[in-house]
């Protein structure tokens, strides 16, 4: 898995100084968790806007999930901390792991086609063993229950964590 920390592009109505803030506060928290030995950074997204921190991926524990919110909460400048993490432990085969990067090809597809979201990159979206996480922020409620509906439409996909928030 990639470790990555997503920020949010200026063309959401940010001014350059709160992307620049942002993005400080993305570094810092992503940073903190990969300090925290309590903390497996490499499955937790970072996304900022106007300093509201989500994180969001599977963690193996409630602990874990504890441990993570805590640590972002302590970031400075975070101004709150969403929780869009989802519990989910235990291992794949190599086949879930192949089922898995499936179904998130063919998310990634159907969420550009989703009106009004503009790029499939502006939601974070995570699969395991069928269960799809989808997080980031939208402009809209409509823009989140259609990023939903389009990840359900999937074959293969079992449950849908929609914890998308609106701007």
């Amino acid at each position: 898995m990639l470790l990555a920390v997503t920020m949010v592009s200026p063309t959401y109505a940010e001014t350059a100084g709160e992307y620049i803030d942002d993005a400080t506060i993305g570094s810092k928290t992503k940073t903190d968790l990969i300090s925290n030995k309590n903390v497996s950074a490499v499955s937790i997204n970072v996304e900022v806007y106007k300093g509201i921190v989500q994180l969001s991926g599977f963690v193996d524990s409630k602990a874990e999930e504890a441990a993570a919110l805590a640590t972002a909460r302590k970031v400075k400048g975070a101004k709150k901390v969403l929780d869009a993490l989802v519990v989910f432990s235990g291992s794949r085969s190599m086949g879930e792991a192949v089922d898995d990067a499936t179904i998130s090809v063919k998310l990634k597809t159907e969420l550009t086609k989703v009106e009004g979201l503009g790029r499939a990159i502006a939601i974070n979206t995570e699969v395991r063993q069928g269960q799809v996480l989808l997080a980031g922020f939208v402009d809209s409620a409509k823009i989140k229950i259609s990023a939903e509906d389009a990840a359900r439409g999937i074959s293969g996909v079992k449950e849908v964590h929609n914890l998308i928030a609106v701007k």
